[in-house]
């Protein structure tokens, strides 16, 4: 997406990290910079994305987006560690605090990035975050069936296949199915990994 300025420099201790990336709380202007990403044509594809998103729409969605904070949804920045470059987002919403569910979403917005590792990493970062400090018992995602390399992250992070919808959605003059994956809390407890709030080993 972009390199960061000196304002969006890394914390000296990140509250949310994972060992390629960490987490961050996303500003209005970083919501309207992902409408660029998802409008690229990589990008976009894999989203389901049917036509380039204006800045005036991004920023009425920002606005609309952000108001939930805290309460239904939090949006996350992914910044990578190496370099503390913004390089997606990723977002925990339509909480469900009586039922303790939620769904992620989340993209990686430069297509030189993918397959490396960044997307799974800031999965895991988050589901510590709904399943360590929000109480969620289940966590779902959705993803297009030819999004192959996203199923196998999601997998990698532990989601499992719930149902398929078929052809669900229409894109790019065809029908596709709809996966919807989910992970519950006793199988992420059952993870034998570093959580995100752990200090790096040395």
């Amino acid at each position: 997406m972009r390199a960061v300025t000196s304002e969006d420099a890394q914390p000296i201790d990140p509250i949310l990290r994972g060992e390629l990336v960490y987490l961050t709380a996303s500003e209005p202007e970083h919501v309207v910079e992902r409408a660029q990403a998802i409008s690229g044509s990589e990008v976009g594809h894999y989203l389901g994305i049917k036509s380039p998103l204006s800045r005036d729409a991004a920023e009425r969605f920002a606005k609309e987006l952000l108001g939930q904070v805290g309460n239904t949804l939090f949006s996350f920045n992914i910044m990578r560690i190496e370099d503390a470059r913004l390089v997606g987002a990723v977002d925990l919403r339509d909480i469900d605090r009586e039922n303790g569910s939620a769904e992620v979403a989340i993209f990686v917005g430069d297509p030189s990035l993918f397959g490396r590792g960044l997307g799974t990493d800031a999965l895991r970062c988050v589901l510590d975050f709904g399943f360590g400090e929000q109480r969620l018992e289940r966590i779902q995602l959705q993803v297009f069936d030819y999004n192959t390399r996203a199923r196998r992250s999601y997998e990698k992070a532990g989601f499992q296949t719930d149902a398929v919808l078929r052809r669900a959605r229409f894109h790019r003059g065809a029908h596709h199915d709809l996966l919807v994956m989910s992970i519950l809390r006793d199988e992420w407890l059952a993870q034998d990994r570093r959580r995100a709030w752990d200090p790096l080993s040395s």
